[in-house]
C-alpha cells in the first residue's frame, strides 16, 4: 500500500493551524503542524516531508528564513507560503530567488489551497523519480509557468467524439500568432495542402482535429516560457524556432517515408519535433548563467551539449524538459521524445516517433539548420541509416523538401 504524502503546516496562531487541520480533515494526507519555526525545524529533523507550508511573518525566525532553510537542507521537499502579506516586498523577493515556489493567500479558499497541494504533491513525487543533482536543480527554480489557458479552452471545444469547430476557431482567432501559425502549416506542402485556406476554422479542418490541438498546445508550451527569458548572448531564441520547426517538418518526413498511410504518427512526430528541446527554454530561463556556461564549455570541449550540461547544471536540458513535460501532463509520447531524443534507444514506449525525432535533430546540422546552443550534435548511428534507409540518394530527397516547406513558411 502506497504511504500518504506527508505535509507540514507552520504557523505561530493556534487557530490558524486548527482551522488548517479541520480543513484538511477528509484529505488522505499525513499532516504535521507545528507551532512555529523552531518545532518546524525539530520535525524536520526526525522525519522526511513531501511539502512543507509555511506562515511569513512570525517572531524569532520568519517563514523566508525558515523556507531557505529548508531548500538548502531538505531539497526534497516542496515549499509554499500560506500568508496574509502577499504584496510584502520580502515575500515577492523570497519568491524570485526560489525560496518557495508558490504563495497562497490568508484568509484562503478551501478547494483552491486543497488543488494547490495536490499540484505541489504531484511534483514532489515527479522529483523523486529524477537523480538527486536534478533534485537539487528543479528545487532551486521558483514557481512553474502554468500551461496557457488557450489549451484549456480548445479542450473544451471537444466533447466525445464530437468537436466544436466554429468556437474553436473562436477561441483560436483570439491569439493572433497562434492563428498564423495554424494558416500556416494548413497551406504547407508538409500536410498536404493544395488550395489556398485563409480562415482559421479551414486550417482546423484541413489539419483535423488532434494535429490542431497538438500544434496549439505547442506553441503555447514554448510562448509560456519563452516568455520569461533573459537576454542571452550565447542562446538565441530566433535559431531555437528554427531548428524546433526543422526538426519537426524532418520528423515527419522521416515516418511518413515509413508509414505513408499512418497520419496520425506522422502527425505526433511532427508535435514531438516541435517541443524536444523544451529544456534549453527552461534551463535559459530559470538557470541563465549555468545554462550560459554549459554553452561555453560545449564550444570550449568541441562536445555534445548535454555533456556540458552535467558539469555545468548537474542535469541535462532533456531531463528538465522532461520534468515540466510530465508536471504539464502532457501526452506520452512528447515527455519520451523530450527525455530520450539523444538516448533514443532507451525510450520505454513510443521508439518511431523517438527515433524520428532523434534523426532530424541529427539531421538539422547536416543541413545547415539553425542547432541553438549546440556546436557538437554527435553522428547519426548505422542502425538509425538502416531504419530510415538514410542512403546519399535519401538525404538529398529530405534536405530538398525540408528546405522547400521551410522557405514556404516564410
Amino acid at each position: 500500500m502506497q504511504e500518504s504524502a506527508k505535509i507540514l503546516f507552520v504557523d505561530d496562531e493556534k487557530n490558524i493551524l486548527k482551522a488548517l487541520r479541520r480543513t484538511l480533515l477528509d484529505e488522505d494526507w499525513d499532516c504535521q503542524f507545528a507551532l512555529g519555526p523552531r518545532e518546524a525545524l525539530e520535525l524536520l529533523a526526525e522525519e522526511t516531508f513531501d511539502l512543507v507550508v509555511s506562515d511569513v511573518m512570525m517572531p524569532d525566525m520568519d517563514g523566508v528564513a525558515l523556507l531557505s532553510r529548508v531548500k538548502q537542507e531538505y531539497p526534497g521537499a516542496v515549499r509554499i507560503f500560506l500568508t496574509g502579506f502577499a504584496k510584502k516586498e520580502v515575500v515577492t523577493k523570497a519568491l524570485a530567488e526560489g525560496c518557495a515556489q508558490q504563495i497562497l493567500p490568508k484568509p484562503w479558499d478551501d478547494e483552491v489551497l486543497k488543488q494547490s497541494i495536490r499540484d505541489a504533491l504531484r511534483q514532489s513525487s515527479q522529483q523523486k523519480n529524477y537523480s538527486p543533482n536534478l533534485q537539487l536543480l528543479l528545487n532551486s527554480m521558483t514557481l512553474l509557468p502554468q500551461l496557457p489557458d488557450s489549451c484549456t479552452q480548445v479542450q473544451s471545444c471537444i466533447k466525445g467524439d464530437d468537436t466544436d469547430l466554429e468556437k474553436m476557431a473562436a477561441v483560436v482567432s483570439r491569439d493572433v500568432a497562434i492563428s498564423s501559425a495554424l494558416l500556416h502549416w494548413a497551406n504547407s506542402a508538409l500536410f498536404g495542402q493544395k488550395f489556398r485556406v485563409e480562415t482559421v476554422q479551414k486550417a482546423l479542418v484541413v489539419l483535423g482535429t488532434d494535429i490542431a490541438i497538438n500544434l496549439i498546445l505547442s506553441m503555447s508550451v514554448n510562448k509560456s516560457i519563452a516568455s520569461g527569458l533573459p537576454e542571452m548572448e550565447t542562446f538565441d531564441l530566433d535559431k531555437f524556432n528554427q531548428h524546433s520547426i526543422a526538426t519537426a517538418v524532418l520528423s515527419r518526413l522521416l515516418l511518413k517515408s515509413l508509414h505513408p498511410d499512418n497520419c496520425e504518427l506522422q502527425d505526433r512526430a511532427f508535435i514531438a519535433g516541435l517541443l524536444h528541446d523544451m529544456g534549453k527554454l527552461i534551463a535559459a530561463r530559470y538557470f541563465e548563467d549555468k545554462f550560459s556556461a554549459g554553452i561555453a564549455l560545449a564550444q570550449e570541449k568541441d562536445c555534445q551539449l548535454i555533456e556540458a550540461e552535467l558539469e555545468t547544471l548537474g542535469a541535462s536540458h532533456d531531463e528538465v524538459g522532461s520534468f515540466l513535460a510530465e508536471w504539464w501532463m502532457l501526452p506520452d509520447f512528447i515527455v519520451n521524445a523530450v527525455r530520450w531524443h539523444h538516448e533514443p534507444l532507451a525510450t520505454p514506449a513510443d521508439p518511431q516517433i523517438v527515433g524520428a525525432v532523434h534523426v532530424a535533430d541529427l539531421l538539422c546540422k547536416c543541413f545547415n539548420f539553425e542547432v541553438a546552443g549546440e556546436t557538437s550534435q554527435g553522428e547519426i548511428s548505422a542502425q538509425f541509416r538502416e531504419i530510415f534507409c538514410l542512403d546519399d540518394e535519401r538525404l538529398r530527397y529530405l534536405q530538398t523538401e525540408a528546405e522547400s516547406i521551410i522557405n514556404g513558411l516564410h
